[in-house]
This record gives structure tokens, C-alpha cells and sequence, in this order.
């Protein structure tokens, strides 16, 4: 009898227990849905980089085919279009170089088609477009400080050549466009 003593009768427990279990139940399934949804958004994320990366490894890959085609084309002032249409085939007249009175439009001047305007590069594996490049001739290039420039004599000036490289990731909302000055001595 001593024992019952202690113990209420049947009809007094609350269940207090259960209702804590519950409770503990709902906080750690908070916390995973949380450790969840932290999780899912670093993939994103990493998942971003590597197609950023992507791209940009396309777009140096471009820069680098368009240095080769500029370096041993040896292309010259002729080649490169009039100021009637300052792009053709990837060679095009830098826009410092235009005349402004003359008769373009604004979208020539302003606006710029990468897929008829530029040179398609060599293939980059994994990407979802090829990447394009554009050669600009900025001009003849000077003298160097000290060197003799003088034909027959001391190295010749050269010409100075902008190169506008543009690359996808593996999906086509990843672009790159990356630009380098390269000299052609």
C-alpha cells in the first residue's frame, strides 16, 4: 500500500511528458528544415561559380584563339571594314575611330550583334554556345622611349590590336565578356 501512495490515481495524469516529447519533435524538425534550406541555397551557389568559372575559362580560351588568329593572319589596315559598316567578320573599327558625321544609325554605332558581327573561336567542351571575339585595330603604335625606329633599324612600331572575347557557361544566362590590348610587332 505504501507504494501506491506516492503515485496519483490514473485520472489525474496530464500527459505532460508526451506534449514535451512534441515539442522537442517540432523544434528538431525546425532545425532540419533550416539546416535543409541553408544547404540547398550553398549548392546554388557553388553550382553558380563553377558556370561562372566555365565561362570564363572560354572567354580567356577565345582571347587566346583571337591572339593566334591576329598574330599569324598578319592582317592589315585594308582588311578591316569601312566606316559604312564598321564590323565584318570580327574585324571591326573601334568607335573612337569613327566619324561621328557620318551617316551610321544609333543601333550601329551603339548596339552590336555578337552572331554576325564576330568570329566564332575554337571549341570549348562544356559550354552552351561557342565563344565569339572581335579584333579591333587601335592604331600604329609608337616608338618605344629610347629605340630607334627608323626603317631598316631598331624594331619597327607595330600595331596595337583590342580584343573583345564574349563565352557562355553551361547555361546561357552565364556570360562572360573579357577584353585584352595585344601587340603585333
Amino acid at each position: 500500500m505504501s507504494k501506491n501512495k506516492h503515485r496519483p490515481p490514473p485520472h489525474q495524469q496530464r500527459g505532460l511528458s508526451l506534449v514535451t516529447t512534441l515539442l522537442f519533435m517540432v523544434a528538431a524538425l525546425m532545425l532540419g528544415v533550416s539546416v535543409l534550406s541553408v544547404n540547398v541555397m550553398q549548392e546554388r551557389t557553388i553550382g553558380n561559380t563553377k558556370d561562372r568559372d566555365l565561362a570564363l575559362q572560354a572567354a580567356e580560351a577565345a582571347l587566346r584563339d583571337a591572339e593566334k588568329f591576329v598574330a599569324t593572319s598578319n592582317i592589315n589596315a585594308t582588311v578591316f571594314p569601312g566606316l559604312a559598316d564598321p564590323c565584318n567578320n570580327g574585324l571591326c573599327i573601334p568607335p573612337s575611330q569613327r566619324n561621328p558625321a557620318s551617316s551610321l544609325s544609333v543601333e550601329q554605332v551603339v548596339g552590336f550583334d555578337w552572331a554576325t558581327q564576330s568570329r566564332v573561336a575554337a571549341a570549348f567542351p562544356g559550354v552552351s554556345a561557342p565563344a565569339r571575339y572581335v579584333v579591333e585595330r587601335v592604331g600604329e603604335l609608337e616608338c618605344p622611349p629610347g629605340e630607334t625606329c627608323v626603317k631598316g633599324r631598331g624594331r619597327p612600331p607595330g600595331f596595337g590590336y583590342r580584343i573583345t572575347a564574349r563565352a557562355f557557361g553551361a547555361r546561357e544566362e552565364t556570360v562572360v565578356i573579357l577584353q585584352s590590348m595585344f601587340t603585333v610587332r
